[in-house]
């Protein structure tokens, strides 16, 4: 078990690296990649499956745990403005495109794309990051996509070409509060509005679009700013930190929405007919006051060094993982000795994702450490290259 203690909203922006971001980050790919195991499991029972579907929404636990750090890191600059936001596109894209533009190159050969697959325009937007403006870019209509997932990536580009505006307006709880109604009535016309586009599609083509693009995910960042501000708020701290709340405790009630809300159904957009909002909303709003009670009481098994090591090489982790699940996939089955329907599906299952998280965890620690880590040391020099930092005046003190 790994030993945390909580962060005092003094200090809070000045931690390097909080395991409780790892940890977030850990059951938020553990997540992701449950969900795509039945793909290579068609005979999984539907109980087990149901439940497995709800890990399609760990893409909202990852883009929650994404502004909350990025917050954070705004907030231990002192840089002017200008400076401040080309220091943080130049550390986002060093910290995502290195690896991000090989895996197109992976899985080209990995998945082997034929010659005549390859397609000019898919490709630049996936490179600079616009592909989720576009039911042709992202994987909605037949075609070839060059990284699998990379519609999330695209996503969290658009977030952050206009963050440092945000970071600089949204300074306060209630400000943070007015950006999620804000960002709550950009999904809601969206999902209106959007039913008008691409009429040439069909009606689950058209709500698979709705449900990628950004205007339907900016809600979810902005609850990110929000959960932020509720992490530094002396209030709301006094008041979970004198609770009997604990993190098991908030992890298990967290477990139970998961198996509640899979009843619910996957709804991917605001429903005008009957009311319902999208399923990844209601995620979304539930994963707030657990990640929230893990930042302020971080003690338990919550928070483990598996789960945080897990967390730590997630990016690696999310890229690699379909390859890893469609290799493995094909040796599972031709070794297999027992039937693979039935209950012998949720036993074929477990085993699966087992030797799935394993496998994924060595080769996102090896890719972490050849491509992620060389990239971000890159993208550092590159900004003390462009500014560096002065010398100190001869006979003056300087701080540590």
């Amino acid at each position: 078990m790994t030993q945390t203690v909580p962060v005092s909203p003094e200090r809070f922006d000045q931690q390097e690296h909080l395991q409780v971001i790892d940890a977030v980050r850990g059951y938020a790919i553990l997540i992701v990649i449950a969900v795509h195991t039945p793909g290579h499991v068609p005979e999984l029972v539907w109980p087990a499956l149901r439940v497995l579907f709800m890990g399609f929404y760990g893409v909202q636990l990852f883009f929650l745990a994404s502004a909350v750090t990025l917050l954070m890191s705004w907030h231990r600059s002192t840089d002017a403005f200008a400076m401040r936001s080309q220091k943080f596109l130049l550390r986002r894209f060093f910290r995502i495109a290195p690896f991000y533009y090989l895996a197109v190159l992976i899985y080209w050969f990995a998945y082997q794309v034929p010659a005549e697959g390859f397609d000019f325009e898919v490709l630049l937007a996936s490179l600079l990051f616009y592909n989720a403006w576009s039911p042709y870019l992202v994987p909605t209509v037949a075609g070839w996509t060059p990284v699998p997932g990379g519609w999330s990536i695209g996503v969290e580009f658009c977030f952050y070409f206009v963050f440092p505006l945000l970071a600089s307006c949204v300074t306060t709880l209630r400000r943070a509060l007015a950006f999620v109604a804000l960002a709550l009535g950009v999904m809601l016309l969206a999902s209106h509005f959007g039913q008008q586009l691409y009429p040439e599609l069909d009606a689950e083509a058209r709500a698979n679009f709705l449900y990628f693009w950004p205007p339907n995910q900016l809600v979810i960042f902005a609850l990110g700013f929000l959960l932020y501000y509720l992490i530094k708020d002396p209030a709301v701290r006094a008041r979970i930190e004198a609770s009997r709340i604990t993190a098991n405790q908030a992890s298990l009630a967290m477990l139970g929405v998961v198996l509640g809300l899979s009843f619910y159904g996957p709804h991917k957009f605001f429903d005008w007919s009957t009311g319902q909002p999208p399923t990844h909303l209601l995620m979304a709003v539930c994963f707030v006051p657990w990640v929230l009670v893990l930042f302020l009481k971080p003690g338990g098994l919550a928070v483990n060094a598996a789960i945080c090591g897990l967390g730590r090489v997630s990016f690696s982790a999310y890229v690699l993982h379909f390859m890893v699940l469609r290799y493995l996939g094909r040796l599972l089955h031709a070794v297999w000795p027992l039937p693979e329907a039935g209950i012998y599906s949720v036993a074929f299952e477990l085993v699966f994702l087992t030797l799935a998280v394993l496998s994924v965890r060595w080769l996102a620690e090896l890719s972490y450490r050849v491509v992620e880590q060389p990239g971000i040391d890159l993208g550092k020099r590159l900004i003390r290259a462009l500014h560096p930092r002065p010398l100190p005046v001869p006979g003056e003190q300087t701080g540590s």
